[in-house]
């Protein structure tokens, strides 16, 4: 019998093993057969720096392109490449009158003839900055750049502009808040906005458990009177090794739920480490999940009897910022994982090793230096992606330039304020 068990489990193991070959196989091939089409190649012989194109251009844009050509324009030194507009740099006016649809299409122009790369395009669209000129009324390209985060904060340094405020709290803790931060302009005028905002905790409040609102002070070491708020945070706690909060889960769930989601704002001092959440079994030393500072990552680590998973994920932690950390735990394996409103990676455990001990002690903060401003759990892993937007709106406001020398002190907290007023004014109004 046990024989026959282990031949069955055998062909399962080879059946999966074939499947997995066969699956990476195809996508390696469908991969290869992506044409690698990408526009910088047309400039790399002249391609200036990103500063001196935003000087020298009359228009710039960050655009979405596949790259694909024209066949009746292969046969002259013309290239047509359509983009979908994201957002305009310099030159909004000029190129309004080019946008004659809802879908925000232009066609730029490349005099060049396309790589044979292009021809069928890249089959993968791709962001770029675009540097044009309005020439004999079309759009021409002068150059292009790849986009990344970098090169849009230096086109905006080259119009004027200084670096951006960190994103404020969410306005809300629950059911739908507003973050904003906000820049100024370093010259007596720059094209653009100086204030962006996203919608936060678009979660339901049903449910949600914030350990870090607990009443109780005996759940806080050393002891709750030693917690202190951070200076241009009021609504976050800054954390030394020795304070941490130290609960039985069964004050604050009836049973810890075994599918949930763990939403995190945090700034990790220095190169620190420690453990920002942990559930620990009280009769089982080899059971625990918790999630730790591993310098600029974090470290998901699940310890049960049959063994350890640890997922790392990157974070930038060591960047001396805020982050906005989501992960939830789901079917019995699976973590799903976003940072600052991105959809980061999924994981897989081994399978159905997900074990959330019913006796556990929820322990936050151990031997972790930082500011700790969020940690709300949520019975829902589905609502992993709801912690903040990655789409910001872009807003200006003439108040920002007004009073800079106290926006730089607190930033952003008035205008999330006042722009939370007035979404609820409008709520009563309808």
């Amino acid at each position: 019998m046990e024989t026959s068990d282990s031949v069955k489990n055998s062909d399962a193991e080879m059946n999966f093993i074939d499947i997995l070959h066969l699956t990476l196989t195809l996508s390696a091939t469908l991969v290869s057969r992506v044409s690698p089409c990408d526009l910088e190649q047309f400039f790399n012989e002249r391609q200036v720096s990103v500063e001196q194109s935003v000087a020298s251009s009359e228009i710039v844009f960050r655009g979405v392109s596949v790259a694909e050509a024209d066949d009746a324009e292969t046969r002259r030194d013309i290239f047509t490449a359509s983009f979908d507009l994201i957002n305009t740099y310099k030159g909004a006016k000029t190129l309004s009158s080019w946008i004659t649809s809802d879908f925000r299409w232009l066609n730029v122009t490349f005099l060049t003839r396309p790589a044979p790369d292009c021809i069928d395009g890249s089959g993968v669209p791709r962001e770029y900055i675009v540097f044009c000129d309005l020439v004999n009324g079309e759009i021409r390209a002068t150059s292009v750049a790849g986009w990344d985060e970098t090169a849009d904060q230096r086109v905006w340094a080259a119009l004027g502009w200084g670096q951006w405020s960190e994103w404020s709290s969410c306005s809300e803790s629950c059911s739908s808040g507003i973050q904003q931060r906000i820049r100024y302009c370093r010259l007596t005028e720059c094209p653009g906005f100086n204030v962006e905002q996203r919608h936060c905790n678009l979660f339901g409040c049903e449910e949600v458990v914030n350990p870090l609102a607990l009443e109780g002070r005996q759940f806080f070491h050393p002891s709750k009177d030693r917690w202190r708020p951070v200076p241009d945070r009021p609504t976050a706690w800054r954390l030394r090794p020795n304070s941490y909060i130290w609960v039985p889960s069964a004050q604050i769930f009836r049973r810890f739920p075994g599918e949930f989601v763990l939403f995190v704002t945090v700034r990790v001092h220095n190169d620190t480490m420690g453990t920002v959440f942990s559930l620990r079994s009280r009769r089982r030393q080899d059971t625990y999940l918790s999630l730790e500072v591993a310098g600029p990552d974090l470290k998901v680590i699940h310890a049960a009897a049959n063994g350890t998973d640890v997922v790392r994920i990157p974070a930038s932690l060591d960047d001396g910022h805020w982050h906005q950390i989501a992960i939830s735990f789901r079917d019995d394996s699976i973590v799903d994982s976003y940072v600052d409103c991105e959809w980061s990676r999924t994981d897989i455990l081994r399978s159905h090793t997900l074990d959330i001990p019913e006796d556990s002690d929820l322990i936050i903060g151990y031997l972790f230096t930082g500011d700790l401003e969020q940690l709300s759990i949520v019975p829902d892993p589905k609502l992993v992606s709801l912690q903040c937007e990655s789409l910001k709106i872009p807003i200006t406001d003439p108040q920002v330039t007004e009073t800079i020398g106290r926006l730089e002190k607190i930033p952003s907290k008035y205008y999330v304020e006042k722009q939370q007023k007035e979404v609820n004014e409008n709520q009563l109004e309808d």
